[in-house]
Protein backbone atom coordinates (compact mmCIF):
# COMPACT_ATOMS: atom_id res chain seq x y z
CA UNK A 1 0.00 0.00 0.00
CA UNK A 2 2.89 2.31 0.79
CA UNK A 3 4.29 1.83 -2.72
CA UNK A 4 0.93 2.72 -4.28
CA UNK A 5 0.71 6.15 -2.60
CA UNK A 6 4.41 6.95 -2.91
CA UNK A 7 5.34 10.21 -4.71
CA UNK A 8 6.79 8.23 -7.62
CA UNK A 9 3.60 6.23 -8.12
CA UNK A 10 1.47 9.38 -7.88
CA UNK A 11 3.71 11.02 -10.48
CA UNK A 12 3.28 8.02 -12.79
CA UNK A 13 -0.50 8.15 -12.21
CA UNK A 14 -0.70 11.86 -13.18
CA UNK A 15 1.47 11.19 -16.22
CA UNK A 16 -0.76 8.25 -17.23
CA UNK A 17 -3.98 10.25 -16.78
CA UNK A 18 -2.66 13.13 -18.90
CA UNK A 19 -1.72 10.91 -21.84
CA UNK A 20 -4.79 8.70 -21.63
CA UNK A 21 -7.12 11.69 -21.72
CA UNK A 22 -5.09 13.37 -24.48
CA UNK A 23 -5.25 10.30 -26.71
CA UNK A 24 -8.97 9.84 -25.97
CA UNK A 25 -9.73 13.46 -26.93
CA UNK A 26 -7.79 13.09 -30.19
CA UNK A 27 -9.56 9.84 -31.11
CA UNK A 28 -12.98 11.29 -30.25
CA UNK A 29 -12.26 14.41 -32.30
CA UNK A 30 -11.23 12.37 -35.35
CA UNK A 31 -14.23 10.03 -35.04
CA UNK A 32 -16.68 12.90 -34.52
CA UNK A 33 -15.28 14.86 -37.44
CA UNK A 34 -15.69 11.89 -39.79
CA UNK A 35 -19.24 11.29 -38.56
CA UNK A 36 -20.12 14.97 -39.00
CA UNK A 37 -18.96 14.78 -42.62
CA UNK A 38 -20.90 11.53 -43.17
CA UNK A 39 -24.11 12.94 -41.68
CA UNK A 40 -23.72 16.06 -43.79
CA UNK A 41 -23.59 13.88 -46.91
CA UNK A 42 -26.78 12.05 -45.97
CA UNK A 43 -28.87 15.07 -45.02
CA UNK A 44 -30.01 17.27 -47.88
CA UNK A 45 -28.51 20.74 -47.93
CA UNK A 46 -31.98 22.08 -48.72
CA UNK A 47 -33.15 21.22 -45.21
CA UNK A 48 -33.13 24.23 -42.91
CA UNK A 49 -30.40 24.11 -40.26
CA UNK A 50 -28.94 20.94 -41.80
CA UNK A 51 -25.52 21.61 -40.28
CA UNK A 52 -27.06 22.13 -36.86
CA UNK A 53 -28.92 18.81 -37.16
CA UNK A 54 -25.71 17.02 -38.23
CA UNK A 55 -23.80 18.57 -35.35
CA UNK A 56 -26.51 17.55 -32.89
CA UNK A 57 -26.43 13.92 -34.04
CA UNK A 58 -22.63 13.91 -33.89
CA UNK A 59 -22.68 15.20 -30.31
CA UNK A 60 -25.21 12.51 -29.36
CA UNK A 61 -22.76 9.86 -30.61
CA UNK A 62 -19.88 11.09 -28.43
CA UNK A 63 -20.77 9.05 -25.29
CA UNK A 64 -20.91 5.74 -27.16
CA UNK A 65 -17.75 6.68 -29.05
CA UNK A 66 -16.03 7.22 -25.71
CA UNK A 67 -17.07 3.74 -24.62
CA UNK A 68 -15.86 2.18 -27.88
CA UNK A 69 -12.58 4.11 -28.08
CA UNK A 70 -11.67 3.95 -24.39
CA UNK A 71 -9.72 0.65 -24.72
CA UNK A 72 -7.61 2.05 -27.55
CA UNK A 73 -6.96 5.33 -25.75
CA UNK A 74 -5.83 3.33 -22.72
CA UNK A 75 -3.62 1.21 -24.95
CA UNK A 76 -1.94 4.04 -26.84
CA UNK A 77 -1.93 6.36 -23.81
CA UNK A 78 -0.10 3.80 -21.69
CA UNK A 79 2.40 3.04 -24.42
CA UNK A 80 3.18 6.67 -25.24
CA UNK A 81 3.36 7.63 -21.56
CA UNK A 82 5.80 4.85 -20.69
CA UNK A 83 7.88 5.49 -23.80
CA UNK A 84 8.04 9.16 -22.85
CA UNK A 85 9.14 8.29 -19.32
CA UNK A 86 11.72 5.91 -20.74
CA UNK A 87 13.05 8.50 -23.18
CA UNK A 88 13.43 10.99 -20.31
CA UNK A 89 15.25 8.25 -18.32
CA UNK A 90 12.61 8.51 -15.56
CA UNK A 91 11.42 4.95 -16.11
CA UNK A 92 15.01 3.69 -16.31
CA UNK A 93 15.88 5.38 -13.01
CA UNK A 94 12.75 3.98 -11.36
CA UNK A 95 13.60 0.46 -12.49
CA UNK A 96 17.25 0.76 -11.50
CA UNK A 97 16.10 1.73 -7.98
CA UNK A 98 14.50 -1.68 -7.59
CA UNK A 99 11.05 -1.34 -9.18
CA UNK A 100 10.13 -3.90 -11.82
CA UNK A 101 7.80 -3.28 -14.75
CA UNK A 102 4.82 -4.57 -12.74
CA UNK A 103 5.22 -1.86 -10.10
CA UNK A 104 5.69 0.78 -12.77
CA UNK A 105 2.47 -0.35 -14.48
CA UNK A 106 0.46 -0.39 -11.25
CA UNK A 107 -0.78 3.25 -11.51
CA UNK A 108 -1.83 2.60 -15.12
CA UNK A 109 -3.67 -0.58 -14.10
CA UNK A 110 -5.52 1.18 -11.26
CA UNK A 111 -6.44 4.08 -13.54
CA UNK A 112 -7.73 1.68 -16.20
CA UNK A 113 -9.81 -0.16 -13.62
CA UNK A 114 -11.36 3.11 -12.37
CA UNK A 115 -12.16 4.18 -15.93
CA UNK A 116 -13.75 0.79 -16.58
CA UNK A 117 -15.99 1.08 -13.52
CA UNK A 118 -16.91 4.64 -14.53
CA UNK A 119 -17.81 3.44 -18.01
CA UNK A 120 -20.11 0.76 -16.57
CA UNK A 121 -21.85 2.72 -13.83
CA UNK A 122 -22.07 6.25 -15.24
CA UNK A 123 -21.21 6.41 -18.93
CA UNK A 124 -23.59 3.59 -19.90
CA UNK A 125 -26.54 5.55 -18.49
CA UNK A 126 -25.54 8.67 -20.43
CA UNK A 127 -25.06 6.57 -23.57
CA UNK A 128 -28.53 5.04 -23.20
CA UNK A 129 -30.17 8.48 -23.19
CA UNK A 130 -28.14 9.92 -26.06
CA UNK A 131 -28.61 6.81 -28.24
CA UNK A 132 -32.38 7.06 -27.89
CA UNK A 133 -32.31 10.72 -28.90
CA UNK A 134 -29.97 9.90 -31.78
CA UNK A 135 -32.37 7.20 -33.04
CA UNK A 136 -35.22 9.72 -33.04
CA UNK A 137 -33.20 12.24 -35.07
CA UNK A 138 -32.03 9.60 -37.54
CA UNK A 139 -35.60 8.40 -37.96
CA UNK A 140 -36.79 11.94 -38.60
CA UNK A 141 -34.07 13.21 -40.91
CA UNK A 142 -32.37 10.15 -42.42
CA UNK A 143 -35.47 8.03 -43.10
CA UNK A 144 -34.15 5.33 -40.80
CA UNK A 145 -37.51 4.29 -39.56
CA UNK A 146 -37.38 3.02 -36.04
CA UNK A 147 -39.30 -0.27 -35.99
CA UNK A 148 -38.02 -1.16 -32.54
CA UNK A 149 -40.29 -3.16 -30.32
CA UNK A 150 -40.48 -1.24 -27.07
CA UNK A 151 -41.48 -2.48 -23.64
CA UNK A 152 -43.41 -0.65 -20.95
CA UNK A 153 -45.36 -1.50 -17.84
CA UNK A 154 -48.51 -1.52 -19.96
CA UNK A 155 -47.35 -3.95 -22.65
CA UNK A 156 -45.60 -3.77 -26.00
CA UNK A 157 -45.30 -0.90 -28.47
CA UNK A 158 -44.41 -1.27 -32.14
CA UNK A 159 -43.78 1.48 -34.69
CA UNK A 160 -44.20 1.10 -38.43
CA UNK A 161 -44.46 3.46 -41.39
CA UNK A 162 -46.18 2.55 -44.62
CA UNK A 163 -46.13 5.17 -47.39
CA UNK A 164 -47.77 8.30 -45.92
CA UNK A 165 -49.29 6.64 -42.86
CA UNK A 166 -47.50 6.06 -39.58
CA UNK A 167 -48.88 3.39 -37.24
CA UNK A 168 -48.18 2.99 -33.53
CA UNK A 169 -49.29 -0.46 -32.37
CA UNK A 170 -49.88 -1.37 -28.74
CA UNK A 171 -50.50 -4.92 -27.49
CA UNK A 172 -50.98 -6.35 -24.01
CA UNK A 173 -49.20 -9.56 -24.98
CA UNK A 174 -47.24 -11.00 -27.89
CA UNK A 175 -46.96 -14.70 -28.75
CA UNK A 176 -43.56 -14.98 -30.52
CA UNK A 177 -44.17 -18.40 -32.13
CA UNK A 178 -47.33 -17.43 -33.98
CA UNK A 179 -46.58 -13.68 -33.93
CA UNK A 180 -50.03 -12.96 -32.54
CA UNK A 181 -50.92 -9.83 -30.58
CA UNK A 182 -53.65 -9.73 -27.94
CA UNK A 183 -55.86 -6.71 -27.16
CA UNK A 184 -54.42 -4.48 -29.86
CA UNK A 185 -54.81 -0.71 -30.17
CA UNK A 186 -53.44 0.89 -33.34
CA UNK A 187 -53.10 4.66 -33.70
CA UNK A 188 -52.56 5.84 -37.28
CA UNK A 189 -51.32 9.29 -38.31
CA UNK A 190 -50.70 11.10 -41.58
CA UNK A 191 -47.29 12.36 -42.67
CA UNK A 192 -48.23 15.72 -41.09
CA UNK A 193 -48.63 13.95 -37.72
CA UNK A 194 -52.39 14.44 -37.82
CA UNK A 195 -54.68 11.78 -36.39
CA UNK A 196 -56.04 9.50 -39.14
CA UNK A 197 -57.82 6.63 -37.38
CA UNK A 198 -57.77 4.26 -34.42
CA UNK A 199 -58.24 0.51 -34.64
CA UNK A 200 -59.09 -1.69 -31.64
CA UNK A 201 -58.91 -5.47 -32.06
CA UNK A 202 -59.14 -8.51 -29.84
CA UNK A 203 -56.59 -10.53 -31.78
CA UNK A 204 -54.05 -9.58 -34.43
CA UNK A 205 -51.83 -11.94 -36.37
CA UNK A 206 -48.93 -11.11 -38.66
CA UNK A 207 -49.42 -12.58 -42.13
CA UNK A 208 -47.37 -12.22 -45.29
CA UNK A 209 -47.47 -8.46 -45.97
CA UNK A 210 -50.29 -7.47 -43.62
CA UNK A 211 -51.68 -7.58 -40.09
CA UNK A 212 -54.85 -9.66 -39.83
CA UNK A 213 -57.04 -7.99 -37.18
CA UNK A 214 -60.04 -9.92 -35.86
CA UNK A 215 -63.21 -8.61 -34.17
CA UNK A 216 -62.66 -4.94 -33.54
CA UNK A 217 -63.77 -1.35 -33.84
CA UNK A 218 -62.42 1.32 -36.17
CA UNK A 219 -62.67 5.02 -35.30
CA UNK A 220 -61.93 7.56 -38.04
CA UNK A 221 -60.64 11.13 -37.71
CA UNK A 222 -64.21 12.42 -37.34
CA UNK A 223 -64.74 10.03 -34.40
CA UNK A 224 -67.20 7.89 -36.37
CA UNK A 225 -67.01 4.25 -35.30
CA UNK A 226 -67.68 1.03 -37.19
CA UNK A 227 -67.35 -2.60 -36.19
CA UNK A 228 -65.59 -5.22 -38.29
CA UNK A 229 -65.10 -8.96 -38.15
CA UNK A 230 -61.77 -9.00 -39.98
CA UNK A 231 -59.49 -6.21 -41.18
CA UNK A 232 -56.18 -6.26 -43.05
CA UNK A 233 -53.57 -3.59 -42.31
CA UNK A 234 -50.59 -3.48 -44.74
CA UNK A 235 -47.08 -3.85 -43.29
CA UNK A 236 -43.57 -4.50 -44.52
CA UNK A 237 -42.52 -6.03 -41.22
CA UNK A 238 -41.68 -9.71 -40.98
CA UNK A 239 -41.70 -12.06 -38.03
CA UNK A 240 -37.90 -12.21 -37.89
CA UNK A 241 -37.62 -8.41 -38.01
CA UNK A 242 -39.95 -8.02 -35.06
CA UNK A 243 -38.19 -10.71 -33.04
CA UNK A 244 -34.87 -8.94 -33.58
CA UNK A 245 -36.23 -5.41 -33.26
CA UNK A 246 -36.02 -4.91 -29.53
CA UNK A 247 -34.23 -1.76 -28.45
CA UNK A 248 -30.51 -1.95 -29.08
CA UNK A 249 -28.47 -2.89 -26.01
CA UNK A 250 -26.69 0.47 -26.21
CA UNK A 251 -29.99 2.27 -25.54
CA UNK A 252 -30.44 0.51 -22.20
CA UNK A 253 -28.60 1.58 -19.07
CA UNK A 254 -26.43 -0.96 -17.25
CA UNK A 255 -28.74 -0.70 -14.23
CA UNK A 256 -31.82 -1.61 -16.30
CA UNK A 257 -30.36 -4.34 -18.51
CA UNK A 258 -31.03 -7.32 -16.24
CA UNK A 259 -34.66 -6.29 -15.76
CA UNK A 260 -35.05 -5.82 -19.52
CA UNK A 261 -33.54 -9.27 -20.18
CA UNK A 262 -35.95 -10.84 -17.69
CA UNK A 263 -38.97 -9.22 -19.34
CA UNK A 264 -38.12 -10.25 -22.91
CA UNK A 265 -37.28 -13.80 -21.82
CA UNK A 266 -40.65 -14.10 -20.10
CA UNK A 267 -42.24 -12.91 -23.33
CA UNK A 268 -40.47 -15.72 -25.19
CA UNK A 269 -38.03 -13.57 -27.18
CA UNK A 270 -34.30 -14.10 -27.66
CA UNK A 271 -32.24 -12.06 -25.20
CA UNK A 272 -28.82 -13.33 -26.32
CA UNK A 273 -27.70 -9.98 -27.76
CA UNK A 274 -28.48 -8.18 -24.51
CA UNK A 275 -26.87 -10.87 -22.34
CA UNK A 276 -23.65 -10.61 -24.34
CA UNK A 277 -23.68 -6.83 -24.13
CA UNK A 278 -24.32 -6.90 -20.36
CA UNK A 279 -21.41 -9.27 -19.73
CA UNK A 280 -19.23 -7.28 -22.10
CA UNK A 281 -19.90 -4.19 -20.01
CA UNK A 282 -18.97 -6.05 -16.83
CA UNK A 283 -15.71 -7.21 -18.43
CA UNK A 284 -14.71 -3.64 -19.40
CA UNK A 285 -12.27 -3.11 -16.46
CA UNK A 286 -10.52 -6.42 -17.26
CA UNK A 287 -10.29 -5.49 -20.94
CA UNK A 288 -8.79 -2.08 -20.09
CA UNK A 289 -6.22 -3.70 -17.79
CA UNK A 290 -5.26 -6.04 -20.61
CA UNK A 291 -4.82 -3.05 -22.94
CA UNK A 292 -2.58 -1.37 -20.34
CA UNK A 293 -0.35 -4.43 -20.14
CA UNK A 294 -0.23 -4.66 -23.93
CA UNK A 295 0.89 -1.04 -24.08
CA UNK A 296 3.53 -1.69 -21.44
CA UNK A 297 5.16 -4.37 -23.61
CA UNK A 298 6.69 -1.70 -25.84
CA UNK A 299 8.50 0.01 -22.95
CA UNK A 300 10.18 -2.95 -21.24
CA UNK A 301 13.33 -2.85 -23.33
CA UNK A 302 15.42 0.34 -23.66
CA UNK A 303 14.67 2.54 -26.65
CA UNK A 304 17.31 2.25 -29.33
CA UNK A 305 17.94 4.43 -32.32
CA UNK A 306 14.75 4.86 -34.37
CA UNK A 307 13.06 2.62 -31.79
CA UNK A 308 9.98 4.75 -31.08
CA UNK A 309 8.77 4.87 -34.70
CA UNK A 310 9.11 1.12 -35.11
CA UNK A 311 7.28 0.41 -31.87
CA UNK A 312 4.46 2.79 -32.74
CA UNK A 313 4.03 1.08 -36.11
CA UNK A 314 3.84 -2.36 -34.48
CA UNK A 315 1.43 -1.01 -31.85
CA UNK A 316 -0.92 0.37 -34.51
CA UNK A 317 -0.93 -2.97 -36.35
CA UNK A 318 -1.68 -4.76 -33.07
CA UNK A 319 -4.55 -2.35 -32.35
CA UNK A 320 -6.12 -3.12 -35.74
CA UNK A 321 -5.77 -6.86 -35.07
CA UNK A 322 -7.51 -6.52 -31.69
CA UNK A 323 -10.27 -4.39 -33.23
CA UNK A 324 -10.80 -6.96 -36.00
CA UNK A 325 -10.83 -9.94 -33.64
CA UNK A 326 -13.31 -8.21 -31.32
CA UNK A 327 -15.69 -7.68 -34.24
CA UNK A 328 -15.29 -11.29 -35.38
CA UNK A 329 -15.91 -12.69 -31.89
CA UNK A 330 -18.95 -10.41 -31.44
CA UNK A 331 -20.42 -11.51 -34.78
CA UNK A 332 -19.86 -15.18 -33.97
CA UNK A 333 -21.32 -14.70 -30.49
CA UNK A 334 -24.53 -13.10 -31.79
CA UNK A 335 -25.04 -15.54 -34.62
CA UNK A 336 -24.00 -18.90 -33.14
CA UNK A 337 -24.95 -21.14 -30.27
CA UNK A 338 -21.63 -20.62 -28.49
CA UNK A 339 -21.95 -19.68 -24.80
CA UNK A 340 -22.79 -16.01 -24.40
CA UNK A 341 -20.31 -15.68 -21.53
CA UNK A 342 -17.52 -16.93 -23.77
CA UNK A 343 -18.37 -14.44 -26.51
CA UNK A 344 -18.44 -11.58 -23.99
CA UNK A 345 -15.41 -12.39 -21.85
CA UNK A 346 -13.01 -13.84 -24.41
CA UNK A 347 -12.04 -10.43 -25.91
CA UNK A 348 -11.32 -9.14 -22.40
CA UNK A 349 -9.36 -12.13 -21.09
CA UNK A 350 -7.16 -12.79 -24.14
CA UNK A 351 -5.25 -9.44 -23.97
CA UNK A 352 -4.56 -10.01 -20.26
CA UNK A 353 -3.19 -13.53 -20.82
CA UNK A 354 -1.22 -12.54 -23.91
CA UNK A 355 0.33 -9.40 -22.44
CA UNK A 356 1.13 -11.06 -19.10
CA UNK A 357 2.95 -13.90 -20.87
CA UNK A 358 4.97 -11.49 -23.02
CA UNK A 359 5.83 -9.25 -20.08
CA UNK A 360 6.97 -12.23 -18.00
CA UNK A 361 9.19 -13.35 -20.87
CA UNK A 362 10.66 -9.88 -21.47
CA UNK A 363 11.10 -9.06 -17.80
CA UNK A 364 12.33 -12.36 -16.41
CA UNK A 365 13.16 -14.41 -19.46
Amino acid sequence: MQNIVSPLMLYFARHAFLYLITVLVILIFVASLSELVEYNKQISNFIDDSFYICLKMTLYKIPINIQNLLPYSVYFGTMISLLRLSKNSELIIARSSGLDIWHCCLPYVLLAFILGVFSITVLSSITAVTQKKLAQLESQHLNRYNNNLQLSGGGFWLYQKEEDITSIIHADKIEPDSMSLNNVIIFRYTKDNKFYERIDGEKTRLENGYWKISKGIKTDKNLNTSKFIELQLPTKLTSSQIKESFAKPETISFWETLKFIEVIEKAGFNSRKHIIYFNKMISTPIFLIGMVLLGAIFSVKPIGRHGIGKRLFIAIILAFVIFFLNDVIAALGHGSQAPALLAAWLPAVVPVILSTSILLYLEDG
